[in-house]
């Protein structure tokens, strides 16, 4: 059970570059003949006949069969051999797949289709646009060579994976019959119409030992590579020391004697995790033990149940003193990086107020962020764009 146990303990939203392209294709397909075309052929493909037999088994009386006989000669389908009866040629005989399987001629069609790419391993994303916004994540930073060449690269990404983005269905303009499988004849023009961010949440987590586990692929991609590479890339530009002595001395300055329980020689031990959160939710008076950031689902859900509860025990008390509800942000660069952060700060101010219809104050939040000094604008401008 110790193999399969692992904790969560962090996760932030990646902002990848997408490039969103009109792309103008033709494409070469199957396709049926007409009712008369078609039975004169098959009836030839049979055995080379007579005119006069043609007519026969369709139906028709002599100026009809001369004439179906003769389109179809000038179509370059017909000919007459030796033996002076009507046989396919070497292009009509390319109708058929096989004896008694309808005809079908080749058409080249003319089409179009709006695609969006991711910019780091030039997935495609769909035909639908993504609006979100440039915030609350950590942006992938994607090489200016490439970025140069985008359209290059979204039309030799399409035309290698023309038959992926047809089953999905990314293709809508493109026509199909039966099981025949169009195929790509010339590509027209790729045009770069708009730039969207693309928003991918990563978990990171913790093995039995400790030790961090190779992150999951994105539900959103095809292949998760190249993007896993660029984020670890980028993580690493920030990367700090280990702070295992900076929690000891926040330990003692706070009289923690619990906290340590859960480490191991690495870094934190889940299952002494798991064992000291079950003890902290058996015995409402321990301190409860998180892991990850407090906006986390988990822990959200949490803090949120703890609020609701505070307000229903007001209304039962009729205490109406005001309670100072404190949220202390931690000097983490990744903190914040996720789009959960804001659904939060929108849950603490609508349950601020009663709902009544003289709204009575309950709590006064605050939300303390780091910055180096009371002088440090550019972090604090940065904390109020985000």
């Amino acid at each position: 059970m110790s193999e399969n146990m692992k904790l969560n303990y962090h996760e932030m939203d990646f902002l990848v570059p997408v490039h969103r392209f009109n792309i103008q294709f033709s494409y070469v397909t199957k396709q049926g003949l007409s009712f008369i075309r078609e039975f004169v052929l098959r009836l030839v493909q049979l055995a080379p006949m007579k005119p006069s037999q043609i007519a026969t088994y369709i139906g028709l009386n002599k100026d009809e069969v001369d004439e179906a006989i003769s389109d179809l000669m000038d179509k370059g389908d017909l000919r007459f051999n030796g033996q002076g009866l009507v046989e396919l040629t070497p292009q009509s005989t390319g109708y058929f797949d096989g004896i008694g399987n309808p005809p079908k001629t080749s058409s080249i069609q003319e089409t179009g289709a709006t695609l969006s790419f991711e910019l780091c391993g030039f997935n495609c994303i769909g035909n639908k646009r993504k609006f979100d916004r440039w915030k609350q994540g950590v942006e992938l930073k994607i090489d200016n060579k490439k970025l140069s060449c985008t359209e290059n690269l979204a039309k030799e990404t399409f035309q290698k994976e023309f038959y992926k983005y047809l089953d999905k269905e990314y293709l809508r303009g493109v026509r199909t019959e039966g099981n025949d499988r169009p195929s790509i004849y010339t590509m027209d023009s790729v045009n770069k119409l708009t730039k969207d961010a693309l928003r991918l949440t990563c978990k990171f987590y913790l093995d039995a030992d400790g030790r961090p586990i190779e992150r999951d692929d994105f539900d959103e991609l095809d292949d998760s590579t190249d993007i896993h590479e660029l984020i670890t890339k980028t993580l690493g530009q920030n990367k700090r020391p280990s702070n295992i002595s900076k929690i000891a001395f926040a330990m003692n300055c706070f009289a923690d004697v619990w906290t340590k329980k859960i480490f191991n020689d690495i870094s934190i031990s889940p299952a002494s995790f798991a064992i000291a959160s079950a003890e902290s939710l058996a015995d409402m008076q321990r301190p409860q033990m998180l892991s990850g950031p407090l906006y986390s689902e988990v822990n959200w859900k949490l803090i949120s149940g703890r609020i609701h509860r505070c307000i229903k025990n007001r209304i039962v008390s009729g205490d109406k003193s005001i309670k100072s509800l404190v949220w202390v942000a931690p000097s983490d660069p990744y903190w914040g990086k996720s789009s959960r952060i804001i659904d939060c700060l929108m849950e603490l101010e609508k349950l601020q107020l009663t709902s009544s219809k003289n709204p009575e104050r309950i709590y006064s939040p605050k939300l303390y962020l780091p910055i180096s000094s009371p002088s440090d604008r550019k972090t604090l401008n940065k904390w109020i764009y985000d």
